[in-house]
């Protein structure tokens, strides 16, 4: 079991995974138009994009799932309800203010050029750090109201596993 430092180096990895799937998911939904001349490859189950790309409605039901999922496997108490909501408030802001920069993304991305499209990305990677520095600290209040077992729980939940389910190693630790 790794001890206290360890798990609190690993926190911003761990916050990480709570964006995550918000703004990672995102980009899976925004539909790309290449000739097939230029496909280099042939998608797999893996790699295919959805058919249809998910609405607004369906992202905020997405992003309440997930802080729905994570009350529940925190447990969290009415003494921590003010720290909870302040950090599922950022939540909510963060998905938001991803959302509407991949819509604004989706509606020219026909048109973009190869520069115009690094640098759409660009504002969503800066933005999505920028979240990160809002929800950091809000996680870092919860958590330090935490019990100790709450702690083990949100340590688990927040290491970041790679889909074959192993451990991802983190470097230098």
């Amino acid at each position: 079991m790794p001890d206290r430092a360890t798990a609190r180096r690993a926190s911003p990895l761990l916050l990480a995974r709570l964006a995550a799937p918000v703004i990672l998911a995102l980009p899976l939904a925004l539909p790309i138009a290449l000739p097939a001349a230029a496909q280099p490859y042939s998608p797999t189950p893996q790699t295919q994009r959805p058919s249809a790309p998910e609405t607004p409605a369906q992202a905020r039901a997405r992003v309440e799932n997930q802080i729905k999922r994570l009350h529940d496997d925190l447990r969290i108490t009415p003494d921590q309800a003010q720290r909870w909501d302040a950090f599922a408030s950022v939540m909510r802001a963060n998905a938001d203010h991803m959302d509407s920069l991949y819509q604004e993304r989706a509606k020219s991305f026909d048109t973009m050029s190869a520069v115009d499209s690094m640098r759409s990305y660009q504002r969503i990677v800066q933005a999505h750090a920028e979240d990160l520095q809002r929800l950091v600290p809000a996680f870092g209040e919860l958590y330090e109201s935490l019990s100790p077992q709450q702690k083990q729980t949100a340590d688990r939940l927040f290491r970041y596993r790679d889909r074959s389910g192993m451990n991802r190693q983190v470097p230098h630790s």
